[in-house]
């Protein structure tokens, strides 16, 4: 199953919200569903809140970051462990403590040496949340 992140400042004060919530008067069960159901993708590019959570998500950063994430499913763990800590040290800043994704695939390299094993289909087994 493949999973997906995006990268966001955390450390942010959002305005309160002055209108009420889409779908009032309905519980979170019915919320979710109808917002499941609603849908679009360009709602990453529309949305104020997410486009405010991605805030230092550079072009620059997308590019290295994306490298090392195809050098890594690639099985180039070398050059992924350099695009990756590059793209890291690029989200470590005053606000921020580097980048989540990239430091969970720095981890699991490291702790294989930056070796990729033989057998390596370009994913790997999740054994924690």
């Amino acid at each position: 199953m493949p999973i997906y992140t995006y990268d966001a400042l955390q450390n942010q004060t959002f305005p309160v919200l002055k209108t009420p919530p889409k779908f009032s008067g309905l519980n979170l069960e019915e919320v979710l569903k109808r917002q499941a159901d609603s849908y679009d993708v360009a709602i990453w590019k529309n949305d104020q809140d997410l486009v405010q959570l991605r805030c230092l998500v550079t072009p620059e950063f997308l590019k290295i970051y994306r490298a090392g994430l195809e050098q890594y499913l690639g099985g180039d763990w070398l050059k992924a462990k350099n695009s990756l800590t590059k793209a890291n040290e690029m989200m470590d800043g005053s606000d921020t403590k580097g980048d989540g994704p990239s430091m969970a695939l720095l981890s699991y390299m490291g702790a294989r040496d930056w070796i990729c094993p033989s057998n390596w289909d370009g994913y790997r087994s999740l054994t924690s949340k």
